[in-house]
């Protein structure tokens, strides 16, 4: 299947990847496992796809939708659990962001994460910043609504007399504008919804939604749905 990815022309590529790992604990539950067990078994896969998509030449960005504005509703014991979890994955990956030149992008709110889960995700921020390959995005206690309220507040600070163009604004969402809409969002599990991910669903978004909890699907799962979009017919509101 690797082969016919590598077939598919540029024009035709996603460029962009939205990831929903949904299911995981759906997943433990159906194993007869705690929560934290799915949370580790889909972290297992999702560094896994990672390192199989960071190998396409047409490939530019991938962003991982790890926690919502809305996860901490969830049970402290799960949310600790999880921004341990962030903070080894991103540790794990920092020697191959620096070795493969990626690099790393957090979108999302820190004030409110753990410090030490700042303090590395501020630190691979930092040393990958010069980095020309691809973008790998986490987005850690991100949501389209608070994201845009974000931006009203830092407009409001800034007290402009100019009016406010688009380029302005996409500059001033999280990662400076250099995240733009999916071209693909995948979502796991069933659910057939993208939920708050704001600008990230724009006007040239396809979505895929795979019928499989997260910690079941494969590299292969994320190929067949670069196929099927490259097959797929895209007028950006014009006619054929």
């Amino acid at each position: 299947m690797l082969d016919d990815i590598r077939k598919i022309p540029k024009d035709r590529f996603p460029h962009h990847i939205f990831i929903i790992p949904d299911g995981n604990g759906r997943w433990a539950k159906m194993n007869k496992k705690p929560v934290s067990y799915g949370h580790q078994k889909g972290d297992e896969v999702m560094e896994k796809i990672l390192r199989d998509l960071s190998v396409l030449d047409n490939l530019d960005i991938v962003t991982v939708w790890g926690f919502s504005s809305d996860n901490w509703k969830r049970s402290n014991h799960e949310v600790n659990f999880l921004m341990r979890l962030f903070d080894k994955t991103i540790k794990d990956l920092k020697e191959e962001f620096l070795s493969k030149d990626i690099r790393f992008i957090h979108i999302g709110r820190k004030d409110r994460l753990p410090r030490y889960l700042k303090e590395s995700i501020d630190k691979v921020e930092k040393i990958t910043y010069n980095n020309k390959g691809k973008i790998i995005c986490l987005a850690i206690d991100f949501g389209g609504d608070d994201q845009d309220l974000r931006i009203i507040n830092r407009i409001i600070e800034m007290k402009l007399k100019d009016k406010i163009d688009l380029s302005f604004m996409y500059k001033l969402r999280d990662g400076e504008g250099l995240i733009p809409p999916a071209d693909l969002i995948i979502r796991t599990s069933g659910e057939m919804r993208t939920s708050d991910v704001g600008w990230l669903n724009g006007a040239p978004t396809e979505l895929c939604f795979i019928n499989k909890f997260f910690p079941d699907i494969s590299s292969e799962d994320v190929y067949s749905a670069i196929i099927d979009f490259s097959q797929r017919e895209r007028r950006f509101g014009s006619r054929k």
